[in-house]
């Protein structure tokens, strides 16, 4: 990004952040909500359970590009995958001290109760029949690295695949820094003077297959009854 562009960038999110200062937080966060809802319904994210702890919302898209994953699941271009979104409004906020353990803990809970959830749902939903894998993106801090960044949803079964962004897919990501710091002023304002506005963004997959022997719930169940046993050997 040139110096131009960039000073364009932050006398703009400057602005952004005067004049939100002044807005009640129930009209910033009502506004960015109805945004919000627009944007999904374009790109066909729904909620695929009513619930509160589920921090996650899906959909459905073609694969821009071919993708082989670690696990031999080999994803042409066009074929009909998963995506994943999160669901902000279920997202756990950040106390005035900032994250800490609890929230961590909260944090990692709800998202293994969703992903079980997820694959609760995509094994019983005809439309998803066909699905062999699903693809999440996220936008984080390029101070965390991208080892941290696999290092963090290897725990949950994810891979990161390198992708080569045009400058169409640039100009998106300029877009999505604009709508996640909406969503953050909106629905976690204590975690806004800790997040940057530009963000690196990353491609993650999971196969289906990973999904089903990580968060199925016969798998669980099995695990469960294996337990005692292991403990008594």
């Amino acid at each position: 990004m040139s110096a131009d562009a960039a000073n364009t960038t932050i006398g703009v999110v400057s602005a952004l952040g005067t004049a939100s200062a002044t807005w009640p937080d129930e009209l910033w966060a009502g506004s960015v909500a109805w945004a919000d809802a627009i944007l999904r319904s374009y790109y066909g994210i729904y909620e695929f359970i009513d619930d509160p702890r589920c921090i996650l919302r899906a959909g459905l898209t073609q694969a821009r590009v071919p993708v082989l994953l670690s696990d031999g699941t080999d994803i042409q271009t066009g074929e009909l995958v998963g995506t994943l979104h999160f669901w902000n409004e279920h997202m756990p906020r950040y106390s005035d001290r900032g994250p800490d353990l609890a929230w961590a803990c909260a944090v990692r809970d709800r998202a293994t109760y969703s992903l079980r959830a997820f694959c609760d749902y995509v094994e019983g939903e005809p439309g998803w029949r066909e699905v062999r894998a699903i693809r999440t993106e996220t936008a984080l801090p390029a101070r965390l690295g991208a080892a941290q960044i696999m290092r963090v949803f290897q725990r949950y079964g994810f891979e990161r695949v390198v992708t080569h962004s045009s400058l169409l897919d640039r100009l998106h990501g300029l877009g999505e820094c604009f709508v996640l710091w909406g969503l953050t002023r909106a629905f976690n304002p204590a975690a806004l003077p800790r997040q940057p506005f530009l963000r690196d963004r990353h491609e993650l997959w999971i196969s289906r297959a990973t999904l089903r022997v990580r968060y199925a719930r016969r798998h669980r169940q099995v695990a469960i009854a294996a337990a005692p046993q292991r403990r008594g050997t």
